[in-house]
């Protein structure tokens, strides 16, 4: 995978990276959460968000038409140590199936 952008920010809302797989267009959440209080990094990621995530990668497609006809949603959950730091990475492919 390449990067093509992170931070975008379109009229309803963000995507935090948008990246090329071969023909494929992938948007990226990342989540990051700081102990288990609060539960793991992608169960943040529920029913409303992917709902977003969906129509975000949608308006970007139009947007851009040059960057692949097929589309994808992943999310990358990351567990931080008590100082912040980033610890435990996840890549979880292909959310909106």
């Amino acid at each position: 995978m390449r990067a093509v952008a992170r931070d975008v920010r379109l009229k309803n809302g963000q995507i935090d990276l948008v990246m090329r797989d071969g023909e494929t267009l992938v948007l990226v959440e990342v989540k990051a959460r700081r102990g288990s209080g609060y539960g793991l990094p992608q169960d943040a990621v529920d029913g409303r968000k992917l709902a977003r995530l969906r129509r975000l990668a949608e308006t970007y497609q139009l947007l851009h038409p040059s960057l692949g006809a097929d589309l994808r949603v992943d999310v990358v959950a990351v567990d931080l140590d008590g100082a912040g730091r980033p610890g435990r990475c996840q890549h979880i492919p292909d959310v909106l199936v």
